[in-house]
Order: C-alpha cells, then structure tokens, then sequence
C-alpha cells in the first residue's frame, strides 16, 4: 500500500511544470514580470529569464509572507545550493525541516547539499532518513550508490534503483559500466540490452556506438569496451530518455526550462473534493494564452484535431486543420514551456484534400509517435523523425484504399503485438492489418469487419474475455457492436447486445466503465435528440440507464458529433463531455459529472462562457498537473479548455512501456491494454487509448494495487504503485509446459519442464485463410533425471509436476525407469523437439567423453569457456531479434579436432531455448521479413567451403535438455573436423562435447510401480534465472505465492484428490490440470536391486499427453475443450470428429467434475 500524501515530488523531463505553465497563461509568453502574481509564482518566472538574484528575493518575500509554506524553503534552499552557497542552502533546509521534520524533499535537498559539500557522514545521515521513511525514494538508493566504495555494494544499489525504476536509463548505464570493469561481459551485455529494449529507437550514430561495444563485449576486449562504453554513455547522455532518468535521480531541483510534478500533491488535505465542481473553480479557455487562436481560424466551418500526451522527449504534438471560405490550413504544432510553435516538416504540412480525421499513433512501434491524417483522397502519413521533425512518407505502406476515410481507430485487434488500423469510409469499413514490418494489408472483409461506413468508433473489451471489441457508430443505421472472437474474425453482436435500435442513429459513441463494476459501459449520442447511457449487464448485453434523461434534456437543442468520457475532478468516477452544434446562441459542449455511479448531474456551468460549437474533441493533460484537460475542434477554429479542477484531488498517472527488441509481444504504448487498480474501497479500470492516463482516487490517500493485462493477455500486478507508475513490462513466460520438481533426499528441487511436444491450436504459418497448426499427436516424452537429484523417501521416489503457466495440460500417462549403470559411464537421452514419430526409451551412453580443441562464433571471438562444463553459464554473445524467441542470425564453430572420427560418432549439445509463442508466430508469419531457422549443421566440403549435412539438429524441448546429433559419415573432408551450427533461434548452449564411440557398457532398466498419485491446488514458485542474466527461468519450490494469477482456459477440469487410475495408460482418459495445480506422485522403491560397487543409479521418466496454453492467438485457447484424444487427425478439428464422449462416460463423470470459469480472474481486484 502506498501513502499519496507523502510522495516526494520528481522532476521529469516529459512533463512541463504546472505551475511554469500557468505562469504563461497569466504573464504571457513573453514572461513580463508580473508583480501580483504570488512571491514563488514570481520567482519561478524570474528563473526563466535567468535572474537568479531577483528569484532569490521572491524567495525571501515567500517565506516572509507565507512562513508555513514548506515549498519556499524548499526550493530556496535548491537555489543557494546551484549558486554554491552551501551555507545559506543549509540554514534554509534546515529551517524548513523545523517547520515540517519529516519532509522528504526537503530532506532530499539537505542531503545533495552534503553530497555537493563532500559531507559525507551527515550525507548518510539524511540518506537513511529517507530511505526509512520512502523505501521507494531512488534519489536516496541512486545517491548511495555514488557514495558506496566496495564495487559489489555499487551494484546492489544500482539494483535496488531497477527495482523501483526499471525504465530508468542512467542506472542501467551505470550499472553495466560497472560490470565491463568488473569484467563480466555477459551481464554488462543484458543490462545493455535492457536499455534497447525500452527505449525509443537508436539514433545512427548510437546505433553504431552501441554495435561497437557489444562486439568488443563479445570478444571480451574489456580495455577496448571501456572506452567504447565511454562514448556511448556520451552519446546516450543527449537523449531525452537519459535526461528524465536522470532528472529521477537527481532529487529535487528548480523548475528551470522544463521539469513536472510527477506524484499529487494535495491543495485542500483536509476538504472533501467529491463535489469538487462546486467550488468556485472550473475549466478555463486557455486557446490564446498559449497562441493557438490564429487569426485564420476565426470564421473555420470544420476543423479536424489530434493531439499527444507529453513524449519521453518533454514534447506534445498538436495537429489541427480547419476549413475557412473553402480552403483548407493545416498546422502540426509542438508544445514546449506552456505555448505552442510550428514543427518542421520538410515540405510542408499543407495538402488540398479535406481532411476528416487525425490521429498520432506509434505505428512501427520505434517510440516516436507518427501523424496519421485521413482524407478525401486518402490517408497520409507523417512519419516521427525521432528528432522533433516529421517528414511526409511518399511511398506506399498498404494504405490505398483508405479514400474518404472518417473515422480512424488504432489497436492491437489481432492481437499480435502492433497497431492496426480499423477505418471507416463513407461507404464500407477497412481493416488494414498492421504487418509489423512498416506496411499494412486490407482484410476487413474476411474478418468480418466490412460494415456500412462509421460515423464515429470506439474500441474496448465488452464482454471481458480479453481482446478488444469495437463499437461504431451509424447515423442513419444505428450502431454495430463487433465481438472479437481472436483469430482474425469478428462477429455482429448488435442484437444480442440488446443494441439493435433505430433510436441508436448516432454520429457519436463512447465506451467507459463508469459505473466501476469492471465492465465498459456506452454512451450513444442519438440523431433524434435522444441521448443514451448504456449499462453492461455481465459483459452479455446492455441495458438503457436512468441517467440519460439528465443527458437527453440537456442537449435537447444540440446537434452532438463527438463525446468522451473523462474524470475531470478525479474522484474516481468517469464523467462525460459531449460536444455538438447548436440551433441557438448558446454553446453546444455539455459536460456532466458522474454522481458515485448513481447518477449523472449537468456540470456544464464549470466550462467557459467561450466555448461555443465543436464537433471533435481531444484530451491530454496539457498543463501536467493531474488532470485532463480538453482540445476542442469545429466552427470557429481549436480551444484549449484548461481542468483547474482535477488536481485538487488525488490522483495515480500510469505510463506503460512494452519491450520490443528482443520481445514486440506488446505494442510499445500498451494501446488496448486494461489497467486496473485498487485504493480501498475504490476499484477503476481503464482501457489505455493514450501513452498517459490518470486514474483520480478523491482524497483516499494510498494506493492499494494495480494490475495490468496486456494487449497479448499476460497481466502483471504492481505491488506498492506511487501516483506515478511508468510501468515496464515483465518478459515471462505465459505458456510452455509443466514443470518437474524431484526429491533429492532433503528437498524438492526442480529439474526440468515436461511435455514440450506438444502444442495444442498453435498457430505456426499464415498465409491469408491458410492456417497451419501444430501437430496434434500427444506428446511422448522420455527426459533423464539425474540420480542425485531423485533419492528415495520413506520408501519411495516422490516427484511433483506443476501447472504455473497460461495452460491447460491434459495428463494421459507416466513412468519412472530407474537407469543402472557403472559409475565410469555416463548416459543421455535425447531431449530434442522433433516432429513425430518420436524417440522411444533410447540412451546413449558414453565413457570417452571429449570438449572441442576450439570453439568461436561468427565473429572468431572464443567462446570455448562457456561450453567445457555443464555449470548453467552459457553462449549469449548474439544480438536479439525483432520478437522473442527470435536472434539474429549467428554461428558457433567448432573444431572437433582428431578424436572425432569413426563410424559412430555424436555430438552432445546441452542447453535451452526460449520460445517464441502463438501471438509472435502470428505476427511473424504476416510477412516474409521474420522466419525462423531451426539449427543446421555444416561442415567443410573439398573445396573448402561450408556445406549444409543437417538441415535441421533439432533444438532443445525447453530448459536444461540434451541435443544428441549423430556427425557419423557427415564429414566430407578427411582432416578437417570443424562443424558449424547456424541458427536465428534464441538458443543458449551451456555444454558440448563429443564422444567418438558409443559405449557398449551394460545398463539395466527397472519399471517402477506407481503408488499413488493425487492432484491438488498448490499455486506459483518463485521465478529466478539460473546461472545468470542468460540463463533459464528457475523455480523455487518452497517459495509459493498463490491467488489468481492467469485467465483460466473456462471448463471442467479433473477434481481434487486421488488420480492414480489416470496415470496407469494412454487411453484418452486424463488428468486436467489448470494453472495453479499440481500433480504428487510416488513410485515404489523397495523392489530395486542393490547397485554393485562402482555402478550408480539414474532415471527417464516417461510422460504422455497434450497441453494447450491460453494465448490470445492460440485456437481455442479460452476453453479445456474440444478435449484432445490418440486418435484424432488434427487439432482443431472439425466436421464430425468429436471427443469420443460415450466411451469415457464414466470417467467424464467421476473425474472431470470441478468447474472453472474467469470469475476470479475478473474479480482478483475487486474485492
């Protein structure tokens, strides 16, 4: 739980500082002094005009004439301190520090004086009392940093910075510095990757810089990466994703140039603000203030609108066109201290087709918001230079059947990972699917999305199953309510919506949860004058709401065009604004306030007397202070109305990050995504249409929980929030295969995952209907469990398989095999993903076991070290690809040398891989750009070039597993015996080896006698990376948590307790387990044969049946059935191939009993 009311105040480089900001709006651009505005307004505009002395002055006056205002002391204190006038900055902190003891600001402001002072010992002082008042405080973690001289502790500081702030550039910088000069090349090179991948994309120049240090990594030339770590660091140093890390770490600073409040900081602590309207503040028409009333606009018939929150960069875009006398001006603005100036586009922003519609959207995902604008000849792009310029974008990306495009609407639909473009026409709707390589194909008719052409849209998940459903807007034919039913088909669910309604005629739409059950309701704004709020009623249907006779009445003369829903007072509760033309004098934006979910009042007296007519409306919060604020567009030009109410209550500002290198399973802005969040006895969500959204919590004064669910479907929970949360997403895994723990003789430990051969509806290539999926055949599966890590107790062999991932797992059938053999042999089975037919009970036992003489990658760096020992630490110099799962291409030669000959030969490759998963297949497969390539092997032929033996050695099934390649006859040359392995796949080898040899060693085999096997709920082990920041996730048995934590597949599943008679055989009839679940099964040691001397004792387990995992692109993926069964040809399948039901009716019945539906997923937070 997190207290709002102390929350030190950040400064961030993407925000602008209110209260600069309101300084412009009162004194004008120009910054004339303005002598009644109040002492510390004064003295911040005399800081922009660098007069330090004057600022200084106002200062005084402030404390003077408002003694018990902490805030002048504070940044008094700042301002001696960047004068070096550590003596008066100290007097001043510390007499605001009596005044308030326990301020961390101020606090924070005492200790950077010391630190500036070399004060060491009064530094630490300050810094622990800080860090015991916010543990969440990273100017205090970052500053102990600096201080600490043992380089480890450096690091753990550093770490602990992440923890709080994992976007945060500097402290990852610093931290992989830290780690070249400690030589450890493999994790400098992951937190360098870190930064990639959260970042917006590398410049050229960077781009180069960063090549440079991570091949000088990769060869391990620590003098070179030293001073290629030193330009890069200078380089990455100008960007603005390093200023705001570093303005995080800073502690507190004065607003000069740029800065924000980044946490609420409450005005009126102790007044109840539910009723903030009626107070004699309001909204503001702030248009000339910040110079956008241009003179040209005056007597507009039309105008078109788009606007952005603040980038990474400080910046907001503004587009804005308008039509006066029937020609057409056209303006893309940027905002940076409160005012707005025209931004450099090459060429020109004007064009002579009309425009409809704008949107920024990061289309390519690259972090720089692109200006898409929809006309009557087509939609143009102006693609983000990622510089603070924009350049029109001639060539076509798929766009050209875009012509009189009106409405444009961008999301995740096909839930892939990127934007894609829903669009509608005057005459029927386009869907151009994004392709993630820069282009987009039309396929609005074969997704079920070509309906008669949109007035207005809105996107969100209606019915709650977790992709995104689209509502549109008809004026003569009602609305359309589209249910995404994955896969890239949607279906009309207008009339069971209970939507179908010719008083539905609407040219505007909007969806909210504003009655906070969880579930987006609507406003439809009806062509007859009759306007509507809908409830979602169990995410099935909707139902009219009393509320829209207040609605109705007031807009009774009003012609509406566009509406949004808004908390304008941030208490918690979506407000509405409605925005139209009027038959009279009088103005046509309405806005009313949402009354406690109970009803909607007219709060419509709060906007200016100047607001007039608009037919589009934009929001952001302009000002940075907590609150939305509104663009409005239409006859008469774009107004600016600035919310003075909003930031008087508390509120939480949620960013979010999605990673792309190395990941692109979210888009980078999370569009679409659904954040919820808890503050006692207030639950909200929101679905994220902007890079910012302010969740308002009244004057509750902690934050108890959030929870993202992500485009792709994976949720991540926030323990702790602050009001600020730029949260960064996780990358886990969400699907894989089970997990095996084994009792060593002390404990349970985890030895490998299970299952990996099968992959129930995984989508592996499309190609426009064409959809190939993976084979259906169960997975059988023998895997070699080391003897040390199984040992008996009280009589018997226990193991324990695990459910923790996004799956279903249908257990048919298992076996232990106790292996003996003479100590001097050791035996592998091969635990490689192949296609079926499989391997059956195999071992391959080897007593001359021989490293190669030399191993490099495609670069010739040596990388013989990460190979000659099975010790989890392995090859990891590669760069990322585009997705998951996918690298760049990259080789790994070896030379066998002359052991490596005969007729029997083999090479042993031990390692993981981490996948790729339904969603990232779907994305790749869209375009030729992005495949694949399994593993091939090489070897040199007589004209000395390499030449392609195997096209494919398989790769390893999951984490920790044994790739066996018989090199028998592969060689095609007599002396040279280098083989290459080239892949794109995100493959790390740990141990490889070869034996020239097989051994003819005896080994004997014993089948165990199962004993029992029950299955319970047990919940999720705590998740590490084993051998480092490469190495594969790693479970802790006794570290549990448990609740809710994925989307369950709805079914029934196998009931608790006894599931002995499952296991025994493969006969279809199987365990069902759900995430969360765990399977304990014992086998019965007493009738094994005593070991002669020298031998020891291994085990294969053997494990047959199917898992199906619960991503959004995997078909049936919501659901436990259709039930897999041995004889089916294919999954899905169809036509009349069933389940064979009749046959398994009594083990239906007995077993599969327990229900499970997403109620609790639904419902983990509301309670």
């Amino acid at each position: 739980m997190n207290n709002l009311t102390n929350i030190p105040i950040s400064i961030l480089k993407r925000k602008i500082l209110c209260v600069l900001v309101i300084i412009a709006f009162t004194a004008g651009s120009a910054f004339s002094q303005n002598e009644n505005l109040p002492p510390r307004m004064l003295a911040y505009q005399y800081l922009q005009q660098n007069q330090v002395n004057e600022a200084e002055f106002a200062f005084l006056k402030a404390i003077k004439t408002d003694p018990n205002e902490i805030l002048n002391y504070r940044d008094l204190a700042v301002l001696y301190l960047s004068k070096k006038n550590y003596t008066k900055a100290e007097s001043t902190a510390k007499a605001g520090l009596k005044l308030k003891p326990d301020d961390i600001d101020v606090k924070s402001v005492l200790a950077k004086i010391y630190l500036q002072k070399n004060d060491r010992r009064n530094a630490i002082i300050q810094l622990n009392s800080i860090a015991r008042k916010n543990t969440r405080n990273v100017f205090a973690w970052y500053s102990f940093s600096g201080l600490a001289a043992d380089i480890y502790l450096k690091e753990r500081y550093l770490f602990k910075v992440l923890s709080l702030s994992p976007a945060n550039v500097v402290a990852r910088l610093n931290l992989a510095e830290l780690l070249i000069s400690n030589n450890k090349a493999d994790s400098a090179m992951f937190y360098l990757q870190g930064i990639k991948k959260t970042i917006p994309a590398f410049s050229p120049a960077l781009s180069a810089s960063y090549n440079q240090l991570i091949q000088s990594l990769s060869a391990k030339d620590f003098p070179k990466a030293k001073t290629q770590m030193g330009r890069f660091k200078d380089l990455l140093a100008l960007t603005s994703s390093y200023v705001e890390s570093m303005a995080l770490l800073a502690g507190p600073q004065l607003p000069v140039g740029y800065a924000a409040f980044a946490s609420s900081q409450v005005q009126n602590k102790g007044q109840n603000t539910r009723r903030g309207y009626a107070t004699n503040k309001g909204f503001t028409d702030a248009t000339k203030l910040i110079g956008l009333d241009f003179s040209d606009t005056d007597k507009a018939t039309d105008g078109v609108i788009a606007v952005t929150d603040y980038t990474d960069a400080g910046e907001m875009y503004l587009y804005t066109s308008s039509i006066t006398g029937g020609k057409q001006k056209c303006r893309l603005l940027t905002s940076k201290i409160g005012s707005f100036q025209e931004t450099d586009v090459p060429g020109g922003i004007d064009h002579d087709a009309a425009d409809h519609d704008a949107t920024f959207i990061d289309y390519d995902n690259n972090g720089y918001p692109d200006l898409f604008v929809a006309t009557a000849r087509g939609i143009l792009l102006y693609r983000n230079n990622g510089d603070g310029t924009f350049a029109y974008h001639k060539n076509n990306i798929g766009l050209s059947l875009s012509v009189n495009v009106q409405k444009m609407l961008f999301a995740d639909f096909d839930q892939d990972g990127d934007l894609d473009l829903y669009a509608s026409t005057t005459t029927t709707n386009k869907f151009f699917r994004n392709n993630s390589n820069g282009t987009f194909t039309e396929q609005a008719g074969v997704m079920g999305l070509s309906i008669p052409g949109a007035a207005n849209m809105d996107f969100s998940d209606y019915d709650g199953d977790g992709d995104l459903d689209i509502i549109a807007a008809n004026e003569t034919k009602g609305v359309t309510l589209l249910n995404n039913n994955r896969h890239s088909k949607f279906t009309n669910a207008t009339t069971s919506a209970g939507l179908k309604n010719s008083r539905y005629n609407s040219k505007a739409v909007a969806f909210a949860d504003y009655n906070n059950d969880g579930l987006p309701d609507l406003f439809i704004a009806g062509s007859s004058g009759q306007h509507f709020l809908l409830k979602n009623i169990s995410g099935n249907h909707f139902i009219a709401d009393a509320a829209s006779k207040t609605i109705s009445s007031a807009l009774q003369n009003v012609k509406v065009y566009d509406a949004a829903f808004l908390d304008y007072d941030n208490d918690g509760y979506a407000d509405l604004l409605v925005a139209g033309t009027a038959n009279t004098s009088s103005n046509a934006v309405f806005l009313f306030h949402n009354e406690n979910a109970k009803s909607f009042s007219d709060a419509s007296s709060l906007l200016p007397q100047t607001t007039g007519d608009a037919t589009s409306i934009a929001i952001a919060d302009f000002n940075s202070d907590g609150d939305d604020d509104v663009f409005l567009a239409g006859p008469g030009g774009i107004k600016l109305i600035r919310n003075d109410i909003g930031s008087l209550n508390h509120y939480m500002q949620v960013q979010l990050t999605g990673l792309t290198y190395g990941s692109n399973k979210n888009n980078r802005l999370g569009i679409g995504a659904q954040v919820e969040l808890k503050a006692g006895d207030l639950y909200q969500v929101k679905t994220i249409k902007r890079s910012v959204t302010t969740f308002g919590v009244g004057t509750r004064t902690s934050l108890d929980a959030v929870r993202i669910i992500w485009p792709n479907g994976t949720p991540q929970y926030i323990k702790d929030p602050s009001a600020s949360e730029r949260i960064i997403e996780e990358q886990m895994l969400k699907g894989s295969c089970p997990f095996l723990y084994a009792w060593n003789g002390k404990r349970y430990v985890f030895v490998k995952d299970m299952m990996w051969r099968s992959a129930l509806g995984m989508p592996l290539a499309i190609n426009g209907k064409d959809t190939t999926y993976a084979f259906s055949d169960a997975s059988q599966e023998y895997l070699l469990i080391p003897g040390e890590n199984l040992k008996p107790k009280n009589g018997k062999y226990s193991i324990k398989i695990t459910e923790e991932l996004w799956e279903a797992v249908y257990f048919d059938k298992a076996e232990l095999i106790a292996v003996d053999h003479p100590d001097s042999v050791d035996v592998f089975a091969d635990e490689r993903f192949t296609p079926p037919p499989f391997a059956g009970k195999k071992l391959y036992s080897v007593a001359g076991k021989y490293y190669p003489l030399k191993a490099t990658d495609g670069n010739g760096d040596d990388v013989l070290d990460k190979i000659k020992a099975y010790d989890f630490q392995y090859i990891s110099n590669f760069g990322m690809g585009k997705f998951q799962g996918l690298a760049e291409d990259h080789d790994l030669v070896l030379d066998l040398g002359d052991k490596a000959s005969g007729n029997n030969l083999h090479l042993f490759l031990r390692g993981w891989i981490f996948p790729a998963d339904a969603s990232i297949n779907t994305s790749m497969a869209q375009a030729d750009t992005y495949r694949q390539k399994p593993p091939s092997l090489q070897v040199i032929d007589k004209d000395g070039k390499w030449k392609t033996v195997i096209p494919n050695i398989g790769f390893p099934m999951g984490k920790d597993k044994m790739v066996i390649v018989d090199l028998s006859n592969k060689f095609l040359t007599p002396n040279d015996r280098r083989v290459r392995i080239q892949t794109n796949m995100q493959i790390y080898w740990d141990e490889i080896f070869f034996s020239s040899s097989l051994s003819k060693a005896p080994v004997n085999m014993h089948d165990l006698t199962m004993t029992s096997a029950s299955l319970g709920y047990r919940g999720y082990s705590s998740t590490y990376t084993k051998g480092g920041p490469y190495g594969p996730h790693w479970f802790d048995y006794y570290n549990v948590s448990n609740g809710q934590k994925w989307r369950d597949l709805s079914g029934n599943y196998t009931r608790y307790g006894d599931v002995l008679p499952l296991l025994k055989q493969a006969d279809d009839e199987y365990i069902i387990c759900n995430s969360g679940d765990e399977i304990s099964i014992d086998f019965d040691a007493s009738g094994l044969p005593a070991l002669p001397k020298g031998w020891k004792r291994d085990f294969l387990i053997y494990s047959e049946g199917w898992v199906k995992d619960g991503d959004l692109n995997t078909v049936y993926g919501q659901t436990v059935e259709p039930l897999p069964f041995h004889a089916m040809p294919a999954y899905p399948y169809t036509g009349e191939i069933n389940y064979p039901f009749n046959q398994h009716k009594t083990y239906m019945q007995q077993y599969n009993t327990r229900k499970v539906s997403t109620d609790k997923f639904s419902n983990a937070l509301k309670r």
